[in-house]
């Protein structure tokens, strides 16, 4: 079953509720409708979908909100009922979503990753340069968990961006320098490396906050 966690809410501005699930979840707890629309994808995408969706439900209702079926857009994204942001996430044993009422919070991004997944053979994908420089100058026993958390953050902040945007933006088009590392969390600025839609108009730091917890780093940022 999934739970509440405010620890993971934390992450992100007053108001916002957030659920947390560790395993994996049957389609049972799915509605018709949801089951339908990911009938025709992998098993593993469909547990990943249901248990997601049992962490969504779960911050939802904390909300107000029971009954409502999330169901994918053509792009994939979640569409959340009205007034609503959030964000869905899930990686191997792990899986979380958060829930906002919209106001002067316009949406949120956040991702989990395992650390021993984000292995070193990954990081010239996900990492500029610069990051790489940073990421190999750290001590050894640190490395692993910032290059997660780098990882997260730009998911995190794609997700978000995107919500508002729809633009696609690659790992190299940010750059995620990590700020205030202290007691397993702590907050990250995301730097553009090129004009990004989402700033064409509304220039705004992008600042989040991400947390270690167990086996796992999560990143959120929500954007103004």
């Amino acid at each position: 079953m999934s739970e509440l966690s405010a620890e993971l809410a934390a992450l992100f501005p007053p108001g916002a509720v957030a659920a947390q699930l560790h395993g994996v979840a049957q389609s049972g707890h799915l509605s018709t409708d949801e089951i339908q629309a990911v009938s025709h994808c992998s098993e593993k995408r469909i547990r990943d979908f249901a248990a997601g969706r049992l962490c969504a439900r779960r911050a939802l209702k904390e909300l107000g909100i029971e009954g409502f079926s999330l169901l994918p857009a053509k792009d994939r994204q979640p569409v959340w009922p009205a007034g609503i942001t959030g964000s869905i996430t899930h990686t191997d044993g792990y899986s979380a979503a958060v829930a906002i009422r919209q106001g002067s919070v316009r949406s949120v991004g956040l991702d989990s990753e395992m650390i021993a997944a984000v292995h070193e053979q990954l990081w010239p994908r996900i990492c500029a340069p610069a990051e790489l420089e940073r990421l190999r100058g750290s001590c050894g026993a640190r490395r692993g968990e910032r290059a997660a958390v780098t990882f997260a953050a730009k998911e995190a902040f794609y997700k978000s961006q995107f919500a508002l945007t729809g633009e696609w933006i690659g790992f190299e088009d940010v750059v995620v320098e990590l700020q205030d590392e202290s007691g397993g969390g702590g907050t990250f600025v995301v730097v553009p490396q090129r004009p990004l839609l989402l700033q064409r108009h509304e220039p705004q730091q992008l600042t989040g906050r991400f947390r270690r917890h167990g086996e796992f780093v999560s990143a959120g940022i929500a954007l103004c």
